[in-house]
């Protein structure tokens, strides 16, 4: 997994949290303080997923939860800054959800062992998309998540639920 992700897991409980919570998720994760979190560095899956897992026993929350955190601080702030193109590029969550396979291909086609997500959709009906998640990191619940942050993001009342370990389902108003 690229660092940029578990990047944007410590800028959000930094932010919102503080600098001593997020301390002591490292500690309850088993990393050192001094662990180096660069955006386009390789790190292992199980060691960004430990982080995770700390983060929700030390804050006690779920995991949905903190998926669901994660994916609003995503969209509606880190990833701003870092491709503010794609932000300009799509008016509304439809398009930006419907762009979100050509958005990760687009973002790692250029990083070395990158494997990021990538996306199948199917239309059930015309406000009603069925969004299919494949990765080998069975991490739909941050899927969910993110949906979620798009729709925040465009202030757009949809409704993301998930239907399976690897499909959700996203209803536009």
């Amino acid at each position: 997994m690229k660092g940029i992700i578990a990047m944007c897991l410590k800028d959000l409980i930094v932010e919102k949290f503080g600098a001593d919570k997020w301390a002591q998720c490292l500690k309850n994760s088993g990393e050192s303080q001094g662990v180096s979190i660069l955006a386009t560095s390789d790190m292992k899956d199980e060691v960004v997923l430990k982080m995770v897992q700390s983060v929700c026993a030390t804050l006690g929350i779920s995991l949905q939860q903190a998926a669901d955190a994660f994916g609003e601080y995503w969209v509606c702030s880190f990833s701003r800054k870092i491709y503010p193109t794609y932000y300009i590029k799509y008016r509304n969550a439809r398009e930006f959800l419907l762009g979100m396979d050509k958005v990760h291909v687009d973002t790692t086609n250029t990083l070395k062992d990158s494997h990021p997500p990538r996306f199948e959709y199917d239309w059930k009906d015309d406000k009603t998309l069925i969004m299919k998640y494949k990765s080998k990191r069975s991490l739909i619940d941050f899927a969910v998540g993110l949906a979620k942050g798009v729709g925040k993001h465009y202030k757009e009342d949809i409704t993301v639920t998930k239907l399976s370990d690897d499909k959700m389902q996203i209803v536009f108003p």
